[in-house]
């Protein structure tokens, strides 16, 4: 008994402890509404739930607490903001340019890198890193990008006839294929020889997930707890073949680069241009001199991660929209014809300006499924905002999902209709209700490359497929898990336009 007693009432004095060093923190947060608390748990046990209900949560309690409220996570005081002048006032500050606390367990898998860090080291990375995104950069990969879905639309074309078919795992394959000849420098036989590619791609997802547990479940965040799980072995393993991947990679790279001096001057372009990728994005890592060995290798698989999952997961969502919504896709399959014609050539840049229509159904697709479901930012500095002060040692929540779907900020929020972009209809709403890039500093560096290796599969899939789906986008089940994510997959039936 007394061992129980003397266990108590040292977490009290932990707590007292904490209190105290914390008061003025406590102070300020009790100006701000939220949900009642747990004492030690702090609202961390209302969100122990399933991912589909964590996306319910959120959005009851922005009804209930309306654009500013806190919440608990054990120790930790997370304010969630999702006013859109807030918004922009918060993610262009520079006392908001590290990234929160939760990044942690996704720096665990993927190192302090691009997608994961903040900070001076992190700002350095990613300006060695910007050549090789630009407008005019991204031009140089539009052979690359045209070739990979030749071979997808192969594959979707040797399938069953009216079959449904999950379009996500051929789709991610192209993608991955694309990133590796593009961003990583490799050839199309380096790519295929790539040790635990295969492996690497189908476990991803199975990763995010576990990174998004920790995230949100309090007792994955104690260290020995989260050891003995079956997610930490899994976790090891993945990092072992992500090493074995990563290694690869460069050593392919460092044999190129020591034949290649005529275009070592690249590494201080400052201008955007397709002459940028003659240097692969991993070979501006290695001639840097900024990387050891780890973080070299952690950042060349954060490079591929990146990139290749999420194209993947917005094109499938695009084509699964287009197979919900009959007449959204002859709008799109009318304006790809009249830019294109019926012949199955490749796109091209031209043609992307072309098509306002396929922007507008782009941007839609972004808005109901964005990348980046939630940010977090760490606040080391009270900032005031229009109804409260967010004080320094918190952390600030954006919910990108949440608010995209407000219906405070949007009409009819949960229907597709890409109309909602046309110019006169964006005026009408607030410019920062709209953010699956993030802004500021730390927008998405790949947001280019991803639009446009996005719409080239879409234009070249509905030019030769006409979709349907055997569901009703109203069943369509979505959960924030690191990106948004379709819990019953991309479910797709193609049927040939030739027929």
């Amino acid at each position: 008994m007394w061992r129980v007693l003397l266990f108590l009432g040292l977490l009290l004095g932990i707590w007292l402890r904490w209190r105290y060093k914390n008061r003025r923190l406590l102070k300020m947060a009790k100006k701000i509404p939220g949900p009642p608390t747990i004492p030690l748990f702090g609202n961390a046990l209302k969100l122990m739930c399933q991912p589909e209900e964590f996306v319910k949560i959120i959005k009851n309690l922005m009804i209930e607490y309306g654009g500013v409220f806190k919440l608990w996570i054990g120790p930790d005081l997370n304010i969630v903001v999702s006013h859109p002048d807030d918004i922009k006032l918060l993610l262009t500050n520079n006392k908001t340019s590290i990234k929160g606390p939760q990044y942690k367990y996704m720096a665990d898998l993927l190192g302090e890198g691009i997608l994961s860090g903040s900070g001076i080291l992190w700002r350095k990375h990613r300006k060695i890193a910007t050549p090789n995104y630009g407008k005019r950069a991204i031009v140089s990969y539009t052979d690359v990008f045209n070739q990979e879905v030749d071979l997808l639309l192969g594959i979707f074309k040797s399938l069953p006839k009216g079959q449904e078919t999950d379009v996500y795992k051929y789709i991610v394959k192209c993608t991955s294929y694309t990133v590796c000849q593009t961003l990583m420098g490799l050839s199309k036989e380096e790519t295929m020889e790539l040790p635990h590619l295969q492996y690497l791609i189908d476990m991803s997802p199975k990763l995010y997930d576990i990174v998004f547990d920790r995230m949100t479940k309090w007792y994955l965040q104690i260290d020995p707890v989260f050891w003995l799980t079956d997610s930490y072995t899994q976790q090891k393993q993945f990092k072992e073949k992500l090493r074995e991947f990563s290694s690869t990679v460069i050593k392919h790279r460092l044999k190129v680069l020591s034949n290649s001096g005529d275009i070592l001057y690249l590494m201080n372009s400052d201008e955007d241009s397709s002459k940028n990728t003659r240097l692969s994005v991993i070979d501006r890592f290695i001639l840097s001199d900024e990387f050891d060995s780890k973080d070299l290798i952690d950042e060349t698989f954060t490079i591929f991660t990146s990139s290749q999952e999420a194209s993947a997961k917005i094109a499938s969502f695009f084509l699964m929209m287009m197979a919900f919504h009959p007449a959204c896709q002859e709008k799109l399959y009318t304006e790809i014809i009249n830019v294109t014609g019926k012949d199955d050539k490749p796109v091209t840049d031209d043609d992307l300006k072309k098509m306002p229509y396929l922007e507008m159904a782009f941007k839609e697709v972004l808005r109901l499924f964005p990348v980046g479901g939630m940010l977090q930012r760490t606040i080391n500095e009270d900032i005031s905002i229009s109804s409260y002060t967010i004080p320094a040692g918190s952390a600030l929540v954006i919910p990108v999902y949440h608010i995209q779907r407000d219906p405070k900020l949007w009409s009819d929020p949960e229907s597709f209709e890409p109309e909602r972009f046309t110019p006169k209809n964006t005026k009408k709403r607030p410019p920062y209700c709209y953010i699956p890039f993030s802004l500021g500093n730390m927008d998405c560096l790949g947001r280019y490359f991803g639009a446009k290796l996005i719409k080239t599969i879409v234009i070249r899939v509905l030019r030769k497929f006409k979709l349907n789906s055997l569901d009703n986008f109203k069943n369509l089940r979505t959960i924030i898990a690191i990106s948004t994510t379709s819990l019953d997959g991309y479910k797709v039936v193609l049927g040939s336009r030739e027929e």
